[in-house]
């Protein structure tokens, strides 16, 4: 038996024993601020997007699809850097469909949710980056967060959670070019991803056959879909909720560490600016600086706002200092940015390795993220946060549930 062979085999044994969840206090208060942020973008895109809808009435399958589309409707829903990808957007969309659709289940969510993020992030883990250059991440390991998410809530066995797991392996997709073109294209994914695990946890529920060899063979996943299926720093399960981000900053999440590291080099740095040079990943730069592309996408537009306002928050255009900003690709890892130049003061050189949004309990991306909400759907982001609080701390009534549909739908 080959090495990718057992451990195809460990990992599904693995992502199907929702046993092994992890429920430690501070991971379920990650996960309580995911999920409100997660329930603001989705009532903040339908607040936007009004019109008749026939997906949010069309059962859980349809739900999960208009769950998930609306909550990257904005662009700013969570992102794992870790895994390059967006688990929330699909997971939660597909364990709120079910719960709001089939009460009976409503006891599962929260093992729903925690077993969605984790298969998400392990799957996104075990592919490997031979496949996330090809593929859309976020639809393919999401349809292994999405799956996961819907077998632990309609509480579908081993034996049929792995039969589930098969169904959606077969039919999984999301090809890479979404996240070149960047026309709102990775919302629909996103969208067939959840739609996709419901429907597999379903039909896996009513014993719908599945192949039996998934992975192996010309025909199987490993080879269709460049998957490396290795055992990466040191497991192949990851709890999918340790390394998700809130995106905070009103510009595009591939920004966010220039964002940061401009407007800290500006509060630290007197006198009048002369030059002020920004570098990203060389993969993800030529989008980033494309004329054709809106705002939200242009770094050199949003970092010379950053260094006006001093403020990753305020973006308002500052084009005296944008004719000062040159911008460039550089070898260095998505998510990361380099910026120096100088001030009449003395030069500056920041290189930011990690971006911000991680810590969750920082009191200024507290305030961040509050300011976010607010410009979302006003004070009353405070009521969904309270939700979010019940359905961790499972205090939650038939009249809690009313109000949730209410946010979501």
């Amino acid at each position: 038996m080959s090495e990718q062979e057992k451990n195809s085999i460990s990992f599904v044994n693995e992502l199907i024993d929702y046993s092994t969840l992890k429920t430690s206090a501070e991971l379920l208060q990650r996960l309580e601020i995911i999920l409100a942020d997660f329930m603001i973008c989705v009532a903040s895109g339908n607040k936007l997007q009004a019109r008749e809808s026939l997906l949010k009435n069309d059962g859980s399958v349809g739900l999960a699809a208009r769950l998930a589309s609306h909550s990257a409707f904005e662009d700013r829903d969570d992102l794992d850097w870790s895994a390059v990808n967006h688990p929330g957007s699909v997971v939660f969309a597909t364990s709120f469909a079910i719960a709001l659709e089939y009460p009976k289940f409503r006891e599962n969510f929260l093992k729903s949710a925690l077993a969605g993020m984790r298969a998400s992030a392990s799957a996104s883990h075990f592919f490997g980056p031979g496949h996330r250059k090809r593929w859309h991440i976020t639809a393919t390991a999401g349809t292994f967060g999405a799956v996961c998410a819907a077998s632990a809530a309609i509480g579908l066995d081993s034996a049929k959670a792995q039969q589930a797991l098969h169904l959606a392996g077969t039919n999984m997709g999301g090809i890479g070019q979404v996240s070149r073109e960047l026309q709102g294209t990775p919302r629909f994914n996103r969208s067939a991803a959840a739609a996709l695990g419901v429907a597999s946890a379903f039909a896996a529920y009513e014993e719908m056959p599945a192949v039996k060899n998934l992975w192996l063979g010309d025909r199987g996943l490993f080879e269709v879909f460049d998957l490396a299926g290795v055992i990466t720093e040191g497991g192949l399960i990851r709890d999918g909720i340790s390394t998700v981000r809130v995106r905070t900053f009103p510009a595009n999440g591939f920004i966010h560490s220039a964002l940061f590291g401009t407007a800290k080099l500006a509060q630290e740095n007197s006198g009048q600016l002369v030059n002020l040079n920004v570098e990203v990943n060389s993969g993800i730069f030529p989008i980033l600086n494309d004329p054709e592309k809106e705002r939200w996408w242009n770094i050199k537009e949003n970092v010379a706002s950053a260094w006006r306002s001093k403020n990753p928050m305020d973006l308002t255009a500052a084009p005296d200092v944008e004719k000062l900003t040159s911008v460039n690709g550089a070898d260095i890892p998505l998510g990361t940015a380099r910026i120096s130049g100088s001030t009449t003061s003395g030069p500056f050189e920041l290189f930011v390795t990690e971006a911000p949004g991680l810590n969750l309990f920082d009191p200024t991306e507290t305030l961040w993220r509050e300011e976010k909400w607010h410009s979302m759907i006003g004070e009353g982001y405070k009521d969904v946060v309270a939700l979010a609080s019940a359905l961790i701390s499972k205090d939650v009534s038939d009249i809690t549930w009313s109000k949730i549909e209410k946010v979501l739908r």
